[in-house]
């Protein structure tokens, strides 16, 4: 069965969420960055910051020399995920296959789906008017045989400024489709990429495909294979919906930020008891933990560790303990810690030969079980670490 891609996409997805929220935003020049952070750089800019020389990856202050009248609007990723949620639970009514991308956009398989919802025209049509009326967001699509020329039509429709606007591609021609458009609309084709096409005198993508795979490859290696096929349209990965490993996750934010070791080191195995606890209830074991730090200026760090599959809070406070110092690498005042365990299996029923020492104390266990008796009968708060209370 021949496959048909529709990939959907809102324009400037931050901003187009926070002029829901707050309407007196619209047609005005609007950029979202970190204020607080040193030599911040703008994430996102609206159509009409663009205009006045706005764009992402400027810095903060460079982009208000430009535009006085900027409103620069803090980050809330937190919000962008419900919104994107919200999108993805509108879009589960026309595929069950979907791939989301980043914050706005997917793809959707369509493949097979026309005795429900008639053209694959149509229903990208009312999955764009769908959106519009339950989220009030604009969303473009593109509707074609494969995801890189659905992903193209999209950005077509997108850089003609249409509102809910559609591009259908017919299949078999992906490739007249392609051949005027310039090559940066290729995905992968960023800035070095495109100044390399620029000196080889290769705008168009018509002219990429007069060039043999062989000299692509000698200018950029294997991706120069990629961009043969790719500027012909040629694209056979399908539509891969998000897997998702289970995973145990504890998140402790700071009342006040902050960059104490001793309140991070409490926060963390308060997490971590608390993650351990669940994770023998569950009947469980790990062999992976990673904390990930989220920081006053919203920039993360993440650190992990390995080790043998366990379900022993003693052993996985050591390991804690290494994994937050290794993740502690900036100065700046701390506003979250998320700890999560994971690599996760079922609890062997037979008793491994190979397990080391330290994994096979029943003693420990012995004592573990008796506190997690206590908590079941008489609550959480009966009996703790000290360094958790």
């Amino acid at each position: 069965m021949s496959r048909t891609i529709i990939h959907l996409d809102v324009p400037d997805f931050h901003i187009a969420v926070e002029r829901v929220l707050e309407p007196r935003l619209l047609h005005r020049p609007v950029a979202v960055a970190v204020q607080t952070a040193t030599r911040a750089l703008v994430y996102s800019t609206s159509s009409e910051a663009r205009q006045n020389g706005v764009y992402r990856g400027m810095a903060l202050d460079a982009a208000r020399k430009n535009c006085p009248d900027l409103t620069v609007l803090a980050p809330r990723n937190d919000l962008y995920s419900r919104a994107t949620q919200a999108v993805i639970a509108i879009l589960r009514q026309f595929s069950p296959v979907i791939e989301p991308l980043r914050f706005g956009h997917a793809y959707l398989d369509m493949t097979g789906s026309q005795r429900l919802f008639g053209s694959f025209k149509d229903a990208a049509c009312k999955a764009q008017k769908e959106i519009h009326n339950r989220l009030r967001l604009d969303a473009n699509a593109g509707v074609a045989s494969n995801k890189l020329v659905s992903k193209v039509a999209s950005d077509v429709v997108y850089c003609n400024g249409e509102q809910l606007g559609l591009c259908d591609v017919q299949r078999g021609h992906e490739s007249n489709f392609l051949a005027p458009l310039e090559v940066g609309f290729l995905p992968g084709v960023r800035r070095p990429v495109k100044q390399q096409l620029y000196e080889l005198n290769i705008r168009l993508i018509r002219e990429m495909t007069r060039v043999s795979s062989e000299h692509l490859q000698l200018v950029f290696g294997r991706f120069g294979l990629v961009l043969y096929e790719r500027a012909r349209g040629v694209d056979n990965r399908p539509v891969q919906p998000p897997k998702k490993a289970p995973e145990i996750v504890e998140v402790e934010t700071l009342q006040q930020d902050s960059n104490d070791f001793d309140e991070l080191m409490h926060l963390m195995f308060r997490a971590l008891y608390a993650a351990s606890r669940r994770l023998r209830e569950k009947e469980w074991t790990t062999r992976r933990l990673v904390i990930e730090l989220t920081y006053s200026d919203h920039k993360n760090s993440l650190a992990q560790q390995c080790f043998v599959c366990t379900q022993d809070e003693y052993l996985l406070t050591t390991r804690a303990q290494q994994v937050l110092q290794k993740c502690l690498t900036r100065r700046v005042r701390v506003r979250k810690l998320t700890l999560k365990l994971c690599d996760l299996a079922p609890v062997p029923q037979q008793l491994s030969l190979f397990d080391t020492p330290e994994n096979q104390d029943p003693r420990r266990a012995a004592l573990t079980q008796a506190m997690d008796r206590i908590r079941n009968r008489y609550g959480e708060q009966a009996i703790q670490f000290g360094r958790a209370a």
